[in-house]
């Protein structure tokens, strides 16, 4: 980068990142505290070793941070430096430094499907299918289903699939192992050089395995869990659908409960016109009977004595007896 001018074409240009730093020049800083000054931390580093680019926080699985910090360096001496020193002081405080190693890849032949070799390594003739599993003689003759399914675990994925929990449980006892040559490896490296490596001293790779029986523990723990969680949904998906009913229920209760009030109201307001008709026919019926009482008996009994003088003679004898 410090080759190429900032200038070209009367137009400025600039790098936008640096190259990413392989695994091989990294370290591991055991034990740091969470609570420290991570840019005070990080000072004092760069300042006593400026060959060191990046510092960074180590987080697990859950993205949550945890007491390693990596350090990438630009420089192998460096490394070989502090980690010949196994130690490394920041901040007047000692700490402990590791090696770095990446996780394992793992190597899936492109032929058989087989785990740890290459395609001219495996024995089987036939090519296997990496999405549907069927074994050919052509690949390219070959008319795929396009049903996934893995010749490790059986389930619905392809056979080259690194979430393959067969394929991570071959990849973690990989770097177990790895990590196991690396802390009891000698420090004497000069006399490995005479060692003559021949193929038959390994055991073969492991063969295509179409069983669940080597899937991590773990797996099914977690199958376990989904399986609850699956159960915990229904239950809830229940309880929301009896939750809905008795809203709805309410809500009915609550529409007929206006209803009733409604009619009750109706019924007390006829209650009261039929009240007020009640007191006005009273008063109707007691003028009435005043009239007829005062004024219609007195006029009969009037008209009465009139046509009895009226059917008298002179001598007062009546003309009419059975007029009474």
């Amino acid at each position: 980068q410090a080759h190429w001018p900032k200038v070209i074409g009367g137009k400025s240009y600039f790098f936008p990142s640096a190259p990413a730093i392989p695994p091989q020049l990294c370290l591991l800083i055991k034990n740091v505290d969470l609570r420290i000054d991570f840019d005070e931390f990080c000072f004092d580093i760069k300042s006593n070793y400026p060959q060191v680019k990046n510092i960074i926080i180590m987080k697990n699985k859950f993205q949550n941070e945890i007491k390693m910090v990596k350090i990438e360096l630009t420089s192998s001496s460096t490394r070989d430096e502090l980690l010949n020193k196994k130690r490394i002081t920041v901040n007047y405080i000692i700490y402990d430094i590791i090696e770095h190693l990446a996780p394992a890849n793992v190597l899936i032949c492109s032929k058989c499907m087989a785990l740890g070799h290459f395609k001219k390594q495996g024995s089987q003739i036939k090519e296997t299918c990496r999405t549907c599993g069927e074994q050919v003689d052509d690949m390219k003759n070959h008319n795929c289903s396009k049903i996934e399914k893995c010749i490790h675990c059986g389930q619905n994925h392809k056979s080259s699939s690194l979430k393959c929990p067969v394929v991570k449980s071959f990849r973690t006892e990989l770097t177990r192992k790895i990590l196991q040559l690396n802390n009891h490896s000698s420090p004497d490296m000069n006399s490995s050089k005479n060692i003559i490596l021949n193929s038959t001293n390994f055991s073969p790779p492991p063969p295509p395995k179409s069983s669940t029986s080597s899937i991590n523990p773990m797996m099914d723990k977690l199958d376990e869990l989904i399986n609850k969680l699956s159960e915990v949904k229904n239950h809830l998906a229940n309880l929301e659908a009896k939750h809905d009913q008795f809203e709805q229920f309410i809500l009915e209760k609550n529409r007929n409960d206006e209803i009733v009030t409604k009619k009750i109201n109706d019924i007390s307001n006829y209650h009261m016109d039929l009240k007020k008709n009640v007191v006005q026919h009273s008063l109707y019926i007691d003028r009435h009977e005043n009239l007829f009482c005062k004024l219609l008996i007195p006029m009969f009994e009037d008209l009465f004595s009139f046509i009895a003088a009226q059917n008298c003679d002179k001598r007062g004898n009546p003309l009419d007896v059975d007029l009474k």
